[in-house]
């Protein structure tokens, strides 16, 4: 038997070639309080931050408190040894970006005997950490965010440090070294073009994010390189639950650019054409947020696309993420996508003016940055782009009630089977392919042992939605046809039997039936070929609407 950046120019300029040094000897304490004005002041199209003048004050302190630990930071690097391990537990990537907390710093320089733990200079660092533990109520952990060390930026003989300044509309920040016993202000100030090939130390604080409260985080992985804008014929696929793992289909989007009435709805990519109005300077990978609501308000999904790169956010990024099954009577005719750049902060609720959807609260942290909203209607084209002006964004819909655009209803379908024969995979049923040759390269088949017509063995395929069927056409293996089977619908309690094939030698059979809407066409093999009859193969199972 055979089984089967660029222009520096904050206020200033450029300067001589002389180092500004700052007047602050060794033992000195470091504290520049700069005061920010309004964040992301003179971007129109942004929603705002929420709690705005909170916001800026709290940005404000964070920046000061930063400034404060430049002088120890950069005393303590004289240890070379301090050096290699800032840049070791930052290329660790603990939060995906390549940040170093000074929590884990200390707590390992300690453990490393690298340092003298009551040494005057660490003391004084260590405290200003400390500082961080309340500001305004809330904890801000402060870190070393090394730019581009994922891609070998090579370190500097001598560390820079720069502070992530609070006014996210600036395009240069100072940069200070530790020389000659003293702390000095290098003489063109620092972007990020020139963290692209020279090593920084950006002080800031770790956007601790909550993705708590029915965020689903989505896990897909971000491109390194852009995409490009002329991809057309989406797929979508990607999760469909929390942890995204393996669940939902994987299926061509409906090719008519059509939405039909509880078709899936997946979020098939988007892009961010200008970070900087989003991020502030140095601010490292962007992370953004999704909230779809319906009208009324009901909420249908929140999404969290973790840490992309601001040169590749700029490029398609490809998600395909599931966001539900967009049923009209439940959802009504139009969603409205609500784009948020993650900051961190307290927990909140606002209250933003949605197009269409109108008033909605939301949960927000208070550094997060509202990025703009557009409202999708069910009656548009699945090929239409949509921007709210900050992030531009494409949804599609595979399936539904009007069926996906390809005749074949199962070619989208997800298939399943009551066993299969090593070698035998079930995804040969919907591959598309009718060639009859025999073997596993070509069909399905159940595994051995478990044996029809004692046990019947099946084979199915699920929509994910409800779709009308009357129709089905089975391809079997030359040689070896099933001789005696049933096709069976999901009526949502049971499988009920809506044809019977007896007797049969055709290779490729066609059986019609009384139209049935449902879920799931199933094939139960009841007697293989007369010569082999403990085996039921299958080379491809189609199903039509009429």
């Amino acid at each position: 038997m055979n089984p089967p950046i660029v222009v520096p120019g904050r206020r200033g300029g450029s300067r001589s070639g002389l180092l500004r040094r700052l007047a602050f000897p060794v033992a000195a304490t470091l504290c520049l309080a700069l005061v920010a004005g309004p964040a992301h002041a003179g971007v129109p199209s942004k929603q705002g931050k929420p709690t705005e003048t909170a916001a800026s004050s709290v940005d404000a302190m964070i920046e000061a408190r930063l400034q404060a630990l430049i002088l120890p930071l950069l005393t303590a690097a004289q240890n070379t040894m301090l050096q290699v391990l800032i840049r070791d537990i930052a290329g660790r990537q603990f939060d995906g970006d390549t940040n170093a907390l000074l929590s884990s710093v200390i707590s390992e320089a300690e453990e490393s005997y690298i340092v003298h733990p009551q040494d005057q200079n660490w003391l004084h660092l260590k405290n200003g950490v400390a500082q961080f533990q309340n500001i305004s109520g809330f904890t801000y952990p402060p870190q070393i965010y090394i730019p581009n060390l994922d891609e070998w930026v090579p370190p500097a003989s001598t560390p820079t440090v720069a502070v992530a300044p609070a006014d996210q509309t600036a395009t240069s920040t100072p940069g200070y070294q530790f020389q000659n016993g003293q702390v000095v202000t290098l003489p063109t100030p620092l972007t990020e073009a020139y963290a692209e090939t020279n090593e920084v130390w950006v002080l800031s604080v770790n956007e601790v994010v909550d993705t708590g409260g029915g965020t689903t985080v989505a896990s897909w992985t971000p491109p390194a390189e852009e995409a490009s804008d002329g991809v057309v014929g989406p797929v979508a696929g990607a999760d469909a639950g929390a942890t995204g793992a393996g669940a939902g289909t994987q299926a061509a989007c409906n090719p008519t650019g059509l939405r039909n009435n509880r078709g899936q709805e997946h979020l098939h990519r988007f892009k961010v054409p200008s970070p900087s109005s989003l991020g502030g300077l140095f601010e490292g990978k962007l992370e953004m947020k999704l909230i779809v609501v319906a009208q009324g308000g009901a909420h249908v999904k929140t999404i969290y696309f973790g840490k992309i790169k601001k040169k590749h956010i700029t490029g398609w990024q490809y998600p395909d993420h599931f966001l539900t099954t967009w049923d009209y009577a439940a959802y009504g005719p139009v969603w409205g996508y609500q784009w948020v750049e993650v900051d961190g902060g307290p927990n909140i609720n606002i209250t933003l003016n949605i197009k269409v959807i109108g008033s909605v609260t939301l949960a927000f942290q208070s550094r997060d940055d509202p990025a703009g909203d557009a409202p999708v209607w069910n009656n548009e084209s699945t090929y239409l782009q949509y921007s709210t002006g900050l992030v531009d964004f494409g949804a599609c819909s595979v399936g539904g009630d009007g069926g996906t655009g390809h005749d074949n209803l199962a070619r989208s379908g997800t298939v399943s089977a009551s066993s299969t024969f090593s070698g035998y995979s079930v995804n040969r049923i919907n591959d598309g392919s009718t060639n009859t040759t025999l073997g596993g390269l070509h069909s399905w088949a159940n595994a051995g042992g478990t044996y029809p017509p004692l046990t019947p063995e099946w084979v199915q395929v699920d929509f994910g939605v409800n779709k009308a069927v009357s129709r089905v056409v089975v391809y079997t293996s030359q040689g070896y046809p099933i001789r005696d089977f049933d096709i069976q619908v999901w009526n949502g309690i049971t499988f009920i039997t809506v044809a019977q094939v007896t007797g049969n030698t055709q290779l490729v059979r066609t059986v019609t039936f009384g139209q049935r809407t449902t879920r799931l066409v199933r094939l139960l093999g009841k007697h293989g070929p007369t010569h082999q009859p403990g085996y039921v193969r299958v080379n491809e199972f189609e199903a039509y609407p009429v």
